[in-house]
C-alpha cells in the first residue's frame, strides 16, 4: 500500500474521530492525533500517512495553524464526509 491507497475520505474520517475524541475528553488530553488514527486504520507507516495529510491539505480538505498533526477539516472536508 501507498500514499495513493489512503483516499481524502480516510484522512478526514481520521481528523473527525480525533476531533470527536478530543472533545469527549478534553482534559485528559487522552485522545489520538490523525496520523495515529490513520496508521491504525490502514497498517501503513508514519511516513506514507503524513504525506496522505499532506495532500489533503493541499486539496483544501483540512487546515492548519502550524502542525498537520493538530489540524482541522475545512467546510470542503466536512462536505467530503457527509458525500455518500
Amino acid at each position: 500500500m501507498a500514499t495513493k491507497d489512503i483516499t481524502d475520505r480516510q484522512v478526514c474520517e481520521a481528523y473527525a474521530e480525533s476531533a470527536r475524541q478530543r472533545e469527549a475528553d478534553f482534559w485528559n488530553l487522552n485522545y489520538e492525533f490523525p496520523y495515529v488514527i490513520l496508521q491504525r486504520v490502514t497498517g501503513q507507516c508514519l511516513k506514507v500517512c503524513w504525506r496522505a495529510m499532506e495532500r489533503a491539505e493541499d486539496r483544501g480538505f483540512i487546515e492548519c495553524g502550524t502542525s498537520l498533526r493538530t489540524g482541522w477539516l475545512t467546510d470542503k472536508g466536512k462536505a467530503l464526509l457527509e458525500s455518500p
